[in-house]
């Protein structure tokens, strides 16, 4: 795996970070929240790196089914009880929703690459497709897509 790859995958995530930082220094609700939000996509692209090298291939896309049953079984829950006990669960369930999803769409980008899929971007950095050039190339797809997400945010909020 080319050590540009890890350096690019680096980059892209502080470009992440950084992004969102100036688009959202200054708002009255996300600047708040922010080290939060900071946190939360560093900890999922460090636990998927961490799962990636530790599960074998072929036990990943059952880890994804998983998380996303439990997810699911205990969003619904979870959304169940505070209606019910009116008591205030809202930041659990965002970061829930946040986690669990950034992490599915981790897993789902590594077997989009397995399955030669995403050769052509594998191509672009000259690597070969591989378990650590596959995550490297995920967390800067992540990491696109988080400053896509912050985008997409910054026009919502700013919709009187």
């Amino acid at each position: 795996m080319p050590k540009k790859l890890i350096i690019y995958a680096i980059l892209s995530w502080l470009l992440a970070l950084v992004f969102w930082q100036i688009i959202f220094n200054s708002h009255e609700v996300l600047s708040l929240i922010l080290w939060e939000i900071h946190t939360i996509f560093t900890s999922v692209l460090a636990f998927y790196i961490l799962i990636s090298l530790i599960v074998p291939e072929r036990i990943l896309d059952i880890v994804k089914i998983i998380f996303r049953i439990l997810f699911k079984v205990w969003f619904v829950i979870f959304i169940a009880f505070s209606l019910k006990k009116s008591f205030d669960i809202r930041g659990f369930l965002l970061t829930a929703t946040f986690v669990f999803g950034y992490l599915e769409g981790l897993i789902d980008l590594n077997s989009w690459l397995t399955n030669k899929n995403g050769d052509f971007i594998l191509n672009y950095f000259n690597a070969k497709n591989s378990k650590n050039t596959r995550i490297s190339v995920c967390v800067i797809m992540l990491s696109l897509i988080h400053i896509f997400s912050a985008m997409i945010a910054f026009v919502f909020f700013s919709i009187k």
